[in-house]
């Protein structure tokens, strides 16, 4: 039971990340529309918007591909959990005699076979789980730069600085956030063993 309440706390994370990445889509588009009325002093700024953009469907991909690593790793591990409890109870029957072990040798080859093979599976898709974190973390460490790039930028506004100004620090803030979830959903991805 407390590994799906660990995989139900995964699956909250990754869908915060998701909304936290949609609202940054949102407002950088906002954030294009606002540059674009400010005219030439404020192409920088549109260009780390759509940077920003970029980031938010990068960071969506990244938590969809989470998504469908986890799976794997839960639908594989329950595999392999009633596999393990079929090779068992075949061992158990096997203590009945020679002929009833003869009759289920191949039976017992073939289930240590598929353990083997979803033991390898299992640490395969561990291995991509581990990939994908370092890939989404050092995407969370671009975003911050671009963050923080979109506050630069909005100091050259014109008479729209104020404005751009407000906008950078509230992408800089969910950017900020995202990278922390990222943070805790890593943890909770060791925690879990997954």
């Amino acid at each position: 039971m407390n590994e799906l309440k660990a995989i139900a706390e995964i699956n909250e994370d990754i869908k915060s990340i998701v909304y936290a990445a949609e609202n940054i889509s949102l407002t950088a588009t906002n954030a294009m529309l606002v540059a674009r009325q400010a005219g030439v002093n404020a192409v920088g700024f549109s260009v780390v918007a759509r940077e920003l953009r970029m980031f938010s469907e990068k960071m969506t991909m990244a938590m969809q591909e989470l998504s469908k690593l986890i799976y794997r790793q839960v639908l594989v591990t329950a595999n392999k959990r009633n596999r393990l409890r079929s090779v068992t109870a075949l061992s158990r029957t096997a203590s009945y005699g020679d002929l009833a072990q003869f009759r289920i040798a191949s039976a017992c080859a073939r289930s240590q076979v598929d353990v083997d093979e979803m033991e390898r599976l299992i640490a395969s898709t561990l291995r991509e789980l581990q990939v994908e974190m370092k890939r989404t973390a050092k995407q969370c460490a671009t975003g911050i730069v671009i963050a923080r790039s979109a506050a630069i930028e909005a100091a050259h506004g014109g008479a729209m600085a104020a404005v751009l100004r407000q906008i950078a620090q509230g992408v800089e803030g969910v950017v900020d956030t995202i990278a922390e979830r990222v943070g805790k959903l890593e943890v909770r991805l060791k925690e879990a063993g997954i």
